[in-house]
């Protein structure tokens, strides 16, 4: 969209995204203190800029920062050139985010993909110059200045065999077909696409195009698996998807009969007037004297760090007599973080007691069992999975949402559902990634507005979350085989 729309259809920044931007130039200047740069290019003008990275490259500069080079139509100007043992140079790149993706406490994680096309285009320019190493490891300086290795001749996976390599080498060939002219691609809704500047447009033709993406859970990969033979969201409703499937197999590669069933029942709800949510199967939620709708605020570009555990507690079937009760974190040092923590869960160990207590996600649950790691003097990460798997703890979206109902949504985020029950945020922009950077601000300021606003923002997170359980509540069962008549 960059190549073919005009500028004044680009939403404007998010302060959100702006604060990422000043993130990244505070931690490449972190990092460039770190690693012992030899020939820093950054204040060379532009068009002379090439030409002094071939001759810093001449020169033999063991770390040469901000050079700019080009072959033919490519155009690379990568963080770093690292001279190696052979006498060529291997690129690499400055990042405020994790260098890998889907770790865990067990597993290292893996290369991410807009990163591995990103080095490898610079490794493309490098080889087609006669400038590289003869080899494809490339490296990317992480969030905690680690050197992650991105070999891109080694396989993506154990099933997809595709190198790296080769992935970037089809990726480049996809960009350059699409500024040609010579194919085009579809927009697709997503969720990362709320931080896009190009997400109103976006959005608009999605809608416009009835894009089979509208349709909860279903991407990119699935839309465009299906869209040959159902093109969109009203031709997926009126389809008879018997004429799609065999036995335990569907005629779209990567999609179950379990999946387009889902799918059908998702494009049917979002095709009927004035559709109303169901349950595929019953919920028995359990009654206490109190409930409790629970959310947490943390900034994972600073270690995850919970500066918020919100609570609203009421009577049960009494909404209006709900009450907030926040814990907040006044600094962001760990002494802050540690009180906070043990306030809250000081407070959930005595709730669970007499009442029922909702969150949203596993999110809440995997952050307190990191938690408990940290400070181990409030609780331990035994204590928090004891917590949070009592029959009184309950995952909304997980045990509910996911596998029990339907929505005429186009996901099935929080705020989406409570607005679709009736719900409205005070603030005008509401998200989690707003909060954050409210938050920053209010440890630069203090400014007690800024403050207030955080914790009015998650107090209607908590709200919307009761809401939707009142519409649960409400919901009545409709078997499978009568969504698909």
């Amino acid at each position: 969209m960059d190549a073919f729309t005009p500028e004044s259809e680009r939403d404007e920044a998010s302060a959100f995204t702006e604060m990422l931007w000043e993130q990244g130039v505070e931690h490449e200047a972190a990092a460039l203190a770190r690693l012992g740069v030899t020939a820093d290019l950054s204040q060379v003008p532009l068009v002379e800029r090439e030409a002094a990275t071939l001759a810093a490259m001449a020169r033999k500069e063991p770390l040469i920062y901000r050079g700019r080079l080009t072959v033919d139509d490519l155009v690379g100007e990568p963080d770093l050139l690292e001279l190696q043992s052979n006498g060529g140079y291997a690129p690499g790149d400055i990042k405020s985010g994790g260098g890998l993706e889907g770790g865990d406490e067990e597993t290292e994680g893996r290369l991410k993909k807009h990163y591995a096309v990103q080095l490898g285009h610079y490794g493309n320019i490098l080889e087609r110059r006669a400038l590289g190493d003869g080899m494809h490891k490339t490296f990317v300086i992480d969030c905690d200045f680690h050197r992650v290795t991105y070999d891109l001749d080694l396989p993506q996976g154990v099933r997809n065999t595709q190198t790296w390599w080769e992935f970037y080498l089809v990726t480049l060939e996809a960009v350059r077909g699409n500024l040609s002219g010579v194919c085009k691609t579809l927009p697709a809704l997503g969720a990362t696409c709320k931080l896009c500047h190009w997400y109103s447009k976006c959005k608009r033709d999605v809608i416009e195009a009835n894009d089979l993406s509208l349709i909860a859970e279903l991407g990119r990969s699935k839309r465009d698996a299906l869209v040959r033979l159902i093109p969109s969201v009203r031709a997926l409703a009126a389809a008879n998807i018997d004429n799609f499937q065999s036995g335990k197999k569907t005629v779209f590669p990567g999609i179950g009969p379990g999946t387009l069933e889902k799918y059908h029942a998702r494009a049917k709800l979002l095709c009927t007037p004035n559709a109303r949510p169901y349950l595929k199967s019953p919920v028995s939620l359990p009654i206490r004297e109190k409930e409790v709708y629970f959310d947490i605020e943390a900034d994972p570009m600073k270690d995850n760090f919970v500066y918020l555990h919100g609570m609203v507690e009421r009577e049960h079937g009494k909404p209006s007599r709900a009450v907030f009760k926040p814990f907040f974190a006044d600094g962001d040092t760990p002494q802050d973080e540690e009180a906070v923590f043990a306030g809250a869960w000081h407070y959930l160990t005595e709730r669970i007691i007499d009442s029922v207590i909702y969150y949203y996600s596993r999110y809440e649950w995997t952050s307190y069992r990191r938690l408990a790691q940290k400070y181990p003097s409030v609780c331990s990460v035994d204590e928090v999975d004891a917590l949070f798997q009592s029959p009184e703890m309950i995952d909304l979206y997980t045990d509910v949402v996911k596998r029990c109902t339907e929505w005429p949504c186009h996901d099935q985020s929080i705020k989406t559902l409570a607005v679709f029950c009736g719900f409205k945020w005070r603030d005008i922009s509401p998200s989690g990634a707003a909060s954050i950077e409210w938050y920053r601000r209010w440890l630069k300021t203090g400014d007690l507005a800024i403050k207030q606003r955080i914790l009015d923002y998650n107090e209607d997170d908590c709200e919307a979350t009761g809401w939707v359980v009142d519409e649960v509540r409400r919901m009545e069962v409709v078997p499978a085989l009568a969504v698909n008549q």
